[in-house]
């Protein structure tokens, strides 16, 4: 079924591309489209669900399972999903139903499912079905990005971070995790990853690929964004040749409103365009408001959305069957 499968993938990615130009090429081909299909039904943990008429394929849905520290989750990834042009969205309605129902079998309760921002009749559709929108995926055109020509704040300095900056860049290591864990979001960050997260961040300055810029108000570090190439992989739905990636972004609360942030983004962009980047890609929680309202202003367009579903786990015994 993987051949089908692709080209329906490759046909969803061209009706796409029309309302979301930036979305990569590649995948209009089937057989790319096909490949990425079968990367995740390689996956060790998949399963899915296929629709026919007449024997032709005309949707289809894999996903797979994962443990998380905030419990078992359910996941469908950008290539997981395809139903065919002029079909009903009631097709991924009832595909989901099979599938969630094996997740919950499974004892996933946490459901994720990452979908096209083009495609609002299959989302409106999973909001019918209790899911709510969690984070965005977006792209700004660095082409033609008008970027703004900006001053660092008044006793803002901003440069490069460079081997030896560690502790400047593992001192924003929970400042990201304390604003998904706040309202409205309340997302844990379980105590015992605050020390990876620590050395991942602090780690920063000596990875090759990554550019990771600092403002800072005399030796104290108060704002960073860091960038690193992203990479054409078979199952990346969003990314195009020289796509640049804004990975992670955090001001230290009491310097907040102060524009440190904004001046290091457009900084960042503008090396990031000078450098021959054509297109930045980034994502954020939705419900971390400081995130939401922060990144639109930049440019950045919506192109894909995470949307999640949580089922009570109280389903497990609640049964009479």
């Amino acid at each position: 079924m993987i051949p089908e499968a692709g080209r329906l993938l490759a046909d969803r990615q061209a009706r796409n591309r029309i309302q979301l130009p930036l979305l990569p090429t590649r995948f209009e081909d089937p057989q790319v489209a096909a490949t990425a299909v079968d990367t995740l039904w390689k996956e060790k943990y998949k399963s899915g669900y296929a629709s026919f008429r007449d024997g032709k394929m005309i949707a289809y849905l894999i996903g797979e399972t994962a443990s998380q520290t905030w419990g078992r989750s359910g996941y469908v990834y950008m290539p997981g999903y395809a139903v065919a042009n002029g079909e009903s969205s009631a097709l991924l309605q009832d595909l989901y139903a099979r599938l969630g129902d094996d997740w919950i079998k499974k004892g996933c309760f946490n459901h994720y499912l990452y979908i096209s921002a083009a495609e609002a009749n299959l989302l409106s559709a999973l909001f019918d079905l209790g899911f709510g929108k969690e984070r965005v995926d977006a792209l700004i055109d660095l082409r033609s990005a008008n970027i703004a020509e900006m001053a660092a704040p008044k006793d803002i300095s901003i440069r490069k971070a460079v081997p030896g900056d560690n502790a400047l860049t593992g001192s924003f290591s929970n400042i990201i995790f304390h604003a998904l864990g706040s309202a409205p979001y309340w997302h844990p960050t379980m105590p015992e990853d605050w020390d990876e997260l620590l050395e991942g961040w602090s780690e920063l300055p000596d990875e090759k690929d990554w550019t990771v810029w600092l403002g800072l108000e005399g030796e104290e570090a108060l704002g960073m964004i860091g960038f690193c190439p992203e990479e054409e992989k078979d199952t990346q739905m969003l990314a195009s040749s020289r796509t640049i990636y804004l990975s992670v972004a955090a001001t230290k609360p009491a310097a907040r409103g102060r524009g440190i942030n904004t001046a290091l983004a457009w900084h960042g962009l503008k090396c990031a365009q000078e450098d021959g980047y054509e297109i930045c890609y980034t994502n954020w929680i939705s419900p971390n408001l400081l995130a939401s309202r922060f990144w639109p202003r930049f440019g950045f367009k919506d192109v894909a959305y995470r949307v999640a579903k949580k089922v009570s786990p109280m389903i497990a015994w609640a049964k009479d069957d």
